[in-house]
């Protein structure tokens, strides 16, 4: 095409462990991964899978099918969607919506089954 150039793929930069500390610094200081991706000049999905390989619990993330049967055993034992939530780092919110899709018959606030 006469006027156009040709794109060039752009190279993929290198993730050092030295990146990788800063990433999980600043995200562990409340930053948006997001943004931290951008700033190093990577993908967030990228990013994301090298600090969940360092141990990093990412916020927003979905809870792990280890972490759903631990939900469902903790709930069904009788502790609270409050209680199981702390246990995990999660809010009640999350362990509700994650033990209704698991398909689990949630108690009332006096513990009866709904």
């Amino acid at each position: 095409m006469a006027g156009q150039r040709e794109r060039l793929p752009r190279p993929v930069p290198r993730l050092t462990e030295l990146m990788l500390d800063e990433a999980q610094r600043r995200y562990e200081d409340g930053e948006v991964l997001r943004v931290i991706a951008s700033d190093l000049g990577v993908g967030r999905t990228r990013l994301s899978a090298r600090l969940r390989e360092r141990g990093v619990s990412l916020r927003r993330a979905s809870p792990t099918d280890e972490q759903v049967l631990e939900m469902c055993h903790r709930y069904e034992q009788g502790q609270s969607l409050a209680r199981v939530g702390a246990s995990l780092g999660l809010n009640a919110s999350t362990v509700r919506i994650t033990l209704l899709r698991a398909g689990v018959t949630l108690r009332d606030a006096h513990g009866r089954e709904r």
